[in-house]
């Protein structure tokens, strides 16, 4: 990508801009360092989120909606684990009027139809658990992190959900808009002196104070768990294995990607594919996943099977991963998953506001917006031997096994 400024406005607010000539749309991201890590009780952050677009003190949420969509606005508020991202993305000449509501959503947001959106999320999480493969991914997140915010699930959100009040979700949400930690990204094609004007006018208010929330630790996994789910009509078993891993912060943790890519995330070309679907004609989809987090990572293979073939497949997981732990990838090999991975990069940062999610991304976990260019380079300097260690280092662990099939396979 090319080249960025940075700048602090007056309240300390990061800015990072980055002009991208002869492109219509200007894309702002804001992010906040909050989300579900520093949350209480589950579902909390993910409620304030939803509630940023249904009303403040001087619209109501009809109004901001229309007001969007007759000025062909887009605007997201997604809450994550480690982070609040504020998304708008609009054309050139529209500006004024994005920040306008923006900001106002940001400083005004009144959080008052809360009754009515815990009504919608119970609705919609509980629609999701009819699903075996959801279901089966809930009893895995909540085992692996177990009492920590990352362990949020479905059914750990609609345990608590009555209970959530409206003072908690304002407490959480003004305890998170503190000035050092917010930046703001814009991408586009502006004037960075011009731009900074604007956010100082519109966001220049917020205050600094002290953080006052607390992350608790990732306990590792002090023995081997099997957690098993009986769902008579389920048609397939849906499995799922997972270590943990290292944080994204953790220099492993781009060997662990490059690993990912080879063992499981790359589609036709990857190990899992070849052997447990073409090979032994296991199923249709098999994968594995590896999510860094800033406290903390995970890794898992997912399969979904025939009941019948449980531990056919659990076998299979452990054959690909010994072999990973005993056998040095070879150079080919490695090159195909690097160019992999490296393409998926580039295709995830075409747009400006691709870029901009992962300038703000990075930038608010620690590492810094140059981070997403240096992790190219990264990356190309992964080793066979890198891939082995931490294959060794990270899937000898103790791990969890979420296995959910009728009751008899179990």
């Amino acid at each position: 990508m090319n080249s960025f400024d940075i700048t602090n406005l007056n309240n300390g607010i990061r800015l990072i801009t980055r002009k991208n000539e002869n492109t219509p749309r200007t894309s702002v991201n804001v992010f906040i360092d909050s989300g579900v890590k520093y949350q209480n009780r589950p579902g909390i952050a993910n409620l304030v989120s939803r509630l940023l677009l249904q009303g403040t003190r001087t619209k109501t949420s009809k109004q901001i909606v229309d007001e969007l969509a007759s000025e062909g606005i887009e605007m997201k508020f997604r809450t994550k684990n480690d982070c609040m991202n504020f998304k708008t993305i609009f054309l050139n000449e529209d500006i004024d009027k994005a920040l306008d509501v923006l900001s106002d959503i940001m400083l005004n947001s009144t959080f008052e139809e809360l009754e009515k959106e815990k009504v919608k999320l119970q609705g919609e999480l509980s629609v999701e658990l009819d699903s075996p493969r959801v279901l089966a991914i809930d009893n895995f997140i909540k085992n692996m992190f177990n009492n920590h915010p990352y362990g949020q699930s479905p059914t750990t959100v609609l345990k608590v959900l009555p209970e959530i009040t409206k003072e908690e979700i304002i407490d959480f949400y003004n305890n998170s808009l503190s000035a050092e930690r917010i930046n703001i990204v814009v991408v586009g094609n502006i004037d960075k002196d011009e731009i900074k004007e604007k956010f100082e006018n519109k966001l220049g208010c917020i205050k600094q104070f002290e953080n006052k929330f607390i992350v608790p630790e990732v306990k590792p996994l002090t023995e081997n768990k099997v957690i098993k789910f009986a769902k008579e009509d389920a048609a397939q078993a849906q499995i799922i294995q997972g270590w943990l891993g290292p944080a994204v912060t953790d220099d492993d943790a781009i060997k662990l990607r490059i690993l990912n890519t080879l063992l499981g995330s790359s589609g036709l070309s990857s190990r899992l594919f070849l052997e447990l679907r073409d090979k032994k004609g296991l199923a249709y989809v098999v994968r594995s996943c590896y999510e860094p987090f800033k406290h903390a990572g995970l890794f898992d293979i997912y399969i979904a099977t025939e009941p019948s073939n449980i531990q056919v497949a659990l076998d299979g997981f452990k054959t690909e991963i010994e072999k990973l732990k005993n056998t040095l990838v070879t150079e080919d090999e490695l090159k195909n998953a690097k160019n992999n991975y490296l393409g998926k990069l580039a295709f995830h940062r075409e747009t400006n506001s691709q870029q901009a999610y992962y300038l703000g991304y990075y930038d608010i976990i620690g590492l810094g917006a140059r981070f997403d260019d240096e992790l190219k380079d990264k990356a190309r300097n992964v080793t066979p031997q890198d891939i082995k260690e931490v294959a060794n280092k990270y899937l000898s662990l103790n791990s969890t096994v979420s296995i959910l099939a009728p009751e008899k396979f179990l």
